[in-house]
């Protein structure tokens, strides 16, 4: 496998945090008019309304588009909430290619096809990305919830297309959930859009502060549909666009949730380290 794939696995395991400009063809219109809340009632109800859960288990189908190459790839993704993310990835026969195992402070990474590991920090995949990701971001936007460890500043609502719009100029991350020797001076700008039936996430527009218009991460959200008695997101499409364009679509299917899980990871003796 070459090191664009590698790079590839590794970016759909971080599930990014980039950027990236509108995407058009996702949102859908609303025809009829809508309440106009405030910002708090409108915060307060997607607080309500999002995912609970405490593990989750699903198979996914993912399509990887950037310029003129495109990847299919199906696979098995775990979490326990706010503590692990583990991805398997089988590229074609059912046969596993690659597994991912996420935790707060690390990732860690094994390439069955050519028999190399990666284990390390966020940081390197912020480096091969053009970005700075943390645990609780991916999490978030795999599942469509809030950033439960970020702050909420300088904020407004309105309605917009028939979603309501909550825009938050200033999201920093909350003292206690900094780690030592992480830079806390990251401030996020964030556009969450809501679907006024269920409100929950329709459409996230996420950036850092300072950067280009042209430079953030664009998230839609499809087809919840119910599982265990929770609306979950079946189809998530992601637009990013820092030094590149790439379009990610996931499927979900067959998903289940708080049922016991296991992660299993171990390092073959025999693999080659990446990224000495």
């Amino acid at each position: 496998m070459s090191r664009k794939f590698q790079h590839i696995l590794l970016l759909f395991a971080a599930l990014v945090l980039m950027l990236s400009p509108a995407c058009k063809s996702k949102k859908q219109v609303l025809k009829r008019s809508i309440n106009e809340y405030g910002f708090d009632f409108l915060y307060d109800q997607m607080l309500k309304n999002q995912l609970q859960f405490n593990t989750l288990n699903s198979k996914f189908t993912l399509r990887y588009e950037e310029g003129k190459k495109v990847t299919n790839l199906k696979g098995q993704i775990r979490i326990a909430q706010d503590s692990l993310i583990w991805i398997s990835f089988s590229p074609a026969l059912g046969i596993e290619a690659a597994r991912v195992l996420l935790s707060k402070d690390s990732i860690l990474f094994i390439n069955r096809l050519n028999k190399t590991y990666f284990t390390g920090a966020y940081n390197l995949i912020d480096s091969l990305l053009n970005t700075t990701i943390d645990y609780n971001l991916l999490e978030s936007m795999l599942v469509g919830n809030d950033l439960s460890q970020y702050d909420i500043n300088k904020y407004k609502s309105s309605v917009d297309g028939g979603l309501y719009n909550m825009t938050i100029r200033e999201r920093r991350k909350i003292k206690r959930y900094i780690k030592s020797g992480e830079i806390d001076t990251r401030v996020l700008v964030q556009q969450i859009w809501l679907d006024p039936d269920n409100f929950r996430i329709r459409r996230i527009n996420l950036k850092e502060k300072g950067e280009e218009e042209d430079n953030a991460l664009q998230v839609f959200y499809d087809d919840y549909v119910p599982v265990d008695g929770e609306l979950f997101p079946s189809k998530v499409h992601i637009q990013i666009n820092s030094k590149k364009t790439i379009h990610i679509d996931v499927e979900f299917n067959k998903t289940h949730l708080n049922e016991e899980q296991s992660f299993p990871f171990s390092i073959p003796v025999k693999y080659d380290k990446l990224f000495n």
